[in-house]
């Protein structure tokens, strides 16, 4: 839970900088980033039910970096 807040916490960062100084270095940096994921999600038809399988993770240096930090605060408490 931890980790996952500490990279909800650095993507809302990176975004706010990315808001602050637009078009610049610094949004470059900081807000962009890769998204693996399944594009276009997988259907599975069994006639009777169709299930659709798909998922997207937005990766960036900001999100990394509250992933380390929360990292380290969870092997610190």
């Amino acid at each position: 839970m931890i980790l996952i807040l500490g990279a909800l916490i650095g993507t809302a960062l990176g975004e706010l900088i990315a808001y602050l100084f637009p078009g610049g270095i610094l949004e470059r940096i900081f807000a962009q980033g890769i998204t693996p994921g399944l594009q276009p999600p997988a259907t599975l038809d069994l006639k009777i039910l169709s299930l659709t399988f798909g998922f997207t993770v937005r990766i960036n240096l900001s999100s990394l970096l509250g992933l380390l930090l929360g990292a380290y605060l969870y092997k610190q408490f």
